[in-house]
């Protein structure tokens, strides 16, 4: 890559970006914020280098600098339903309860069959209380994914919370069952199991 830079026959401005895009395959965030940054300076206005940035903030831990790039996005293209995925997270990181909800209707009506963005907006309902409307969430992944194990899962946690012992432990062992060699629906199964839910 120091060749890269060096090279006559590639963009200056390219090959900084090219370059931080390299330091972040090696999680070198530190380092790959600095090239996207110049390049940024060279060409302010790329779709490209926003969303690295805003990817190198998330991987950090930066939320609120994450949430300024993926809103530059969203400046520039609205039919992105991974970019509204991504802002429901960041806005329920920063306790925007209300406003990740609606970014995560908007990713799922751009792309009805997003079943990551069911299962988190499922999640955030659950854990604000809403067991119902997780439930009628969760169910709504189970459709459009049956063999994918989060909703099930996530579906056994909400009806844990309403007390629903043996519903928690149906749902839970249907997570194991979509994938036994998962050691997260594995654990969940197992100790479900030893506190006899299914009695």
């Amino acid at each position: 890559m120091e060749n890269l830079l060096k090279g006559e026959n590639i963009n200056k401005g390219e090959s900084y970006l090219l370059k931080g895009e390299e330091l972040m395959e090696m999680l070198d965030m530190e380092e790959a914020e600095k090239y996207i940054k110049k390049y940024l300076k060279l060409n302010p206005y790329s779709y490209r280098a926003f969303k690295d940035l805003m990817n190198i903030y998330y991987e950090t831990g930066e939320f609120e600098n994450s949430l300024i790039y993926c809103n530059r996005l969203l400046e520039k293209d609205v039919s992105d339903p991974f970019i509204f995925e991504r802002k429901a997270y960041l806005l329920a990181c920063l306790d925007e309860i209300d406003e990740s909800l609606e970014c995560y209707d908007k990713a799922i009506a751009l792309k009805p069959d997003f079943y990551q963005a069911i299962c988190d907006k499922a999640q955030l309902l659950e854990e604000c209380g809403c067991h119902e409307e997780s439930l009628e969430t969760y169910e709504k992944g189970m459709k459009i994914s049956p063999e994918k194990g989060t909703a099930y899962l996530g579906a056994a946690f909400a009806y844990q919370k309403l007390g629903d012992k043996k519903k928690a432990f149906e749902f839970s062992e249907k997570a194991y069952n979509s994938d036994p060699d998962d050691e997260f629906f594995r654990c969940h199964y197992s100790i479900m199991k030893e506190l006899r839910y299914a009695d």
